[in-house]
């Protein structure tokens, strides 16, 4: 590895973050052509059963060149899916050499970098490897973890409440606030509630116009909904006592492994209180992101209802911090 490898890398990883939600399933990827020291093009993921990174970035190549490098943030793909291999694109002759942050770890996609090498081509893996992963969190947990990549949201006061005694939460936030949360939504492949939020809220559980609509999961034990809620109208995966038992954190697995065998790979789950807990108790979950808004309640139920105390560490580090008005939203990664 040298500088310049970490620099182009780099600059495919600029590339990768330019692809949006709508490449879905597949990861965003980046890649960049060097020749002679200079980059001559840049590609990244179009939108599902488009180009890949590495076809776009080679259909922009003004000319014909000889010995470049290609640099990509995750392996050409080797299978037929809504397009062609990547690796069939690539020849020996435009490239002499491969430089990969990641390899892919989707076993359908795999092995492009045995092709590649067996073409001629120079191929070497792991360049700002880490940086790349970080594009495709989601990506690289539903493969390595057999599970969905697990988002927990809580809009809260600044006491730490998410709703009134009664129920009542609208609006803790801000439409500010809400209109990022809706596009978190539509970010993510499905959202997640329970009963009781349902019930006393009645929401749709949509993107709210901001972009795709994520696919609805409910957990309705005791079976309380009527069906006429209006979530009903988006076809819900349900979860009742006829697939999960008495103890929830072993619920949160079961849905977590069935969600998994749906290819669903982002859930967003939006409360309430003790759904939020399950997941946190559980330590299955990977970010947490939580509104405050500049409000008290002095009796009011809890964002946290579960078992862990001061000395139990669950390993959230700040992401990333935003305002919406006088909210504040804190992105924390695990």
């Amino acid at each position: 590895m040298c500088e310049n490898d970490i620099k182009y890398m780099q600059e495919a990883i600029l590339e990768a973050k330019k692809a949006g939600p709508e490449v879905y399933p597949n990861p965003k990827v980046g890649a960049i052509i060097v020749y002679k020291d200079s980059i001559v093009s840049r590609g990244h993921t179009q939108r599902y059963g488009g180009d890949h990174a590495e076809v776009d970035a080679i259909k922009r190549l003004d000319k014909k060149y000889k010995g470049c490098t290609l640099y990509v943030t995750l392996e050409p793909c080797s299978h037929i899916g809504k397009t062609d291999p990547c690796t069939t694109i690539i020849d020996n002759i435009t490239f002499k050499n491969i430089v990969i942050a990641n390899k892919d770890i989707n076993p359908k996609a795999s092995n492009g970098s045995k092709l590649l090498s067996k073409k001629g081509i120079k191929v070497s893996h792991g360049v700002c490897s880490e940086d790349a992963r970080k594009i495709n969190r989601r990506f690289f947990t539903f493969f390595e973890k057999k599970r969905p990549y697990v988002i927990l949201k809580i809009a809260s006061t600044l006491n730490g409440n998410i709703a009134e005694e009664d129920g009542l939460s609208k609006w803790i936030t801000n439409k500010d606030s809400r209109n990022s949360n809706y596009k978190m939504r539509s970010n993510c492949d499905a959202i997640m509630v329970g009963t009781k939020t349902i019930l006393e809220d009645n929401p749709t559980l949509t993107s709210h116009g901001f972009g795709r609509d994520p696919k609805i999961v409910i957990i309705d034990m005791g079976k309380k909904l009527s069906k006429k809620e209006n979530v009903f109208n988006h076809n819900p995966i349900v979860f009742s006592e006829d697939i999960l038992g008495e103890n929830p954190l072993n619920n949160v697995e079961i849905i977590l492994n069935m969600l998994y065998k749906e290819s669903i790979q982002s859930l967003y789950i939006e409360g309430g209180g003790e759904t939020i807990s399950h997941f946190i108790d559980s330590n299955l979950f990977d970010e947490l992101q939580i509104y405050y808004a500049p409000k008290l309640i002095g009796k009011g139920r809890t964002l946290y209802k579960g078992f862990k105390g001061i000395n139990d560490n669950i390993n959230l580090k700040v992401n990333r911090i935003e305002k919406f008005g006088d909210d504040i939203k804190i992105t924390y990664h695990r």
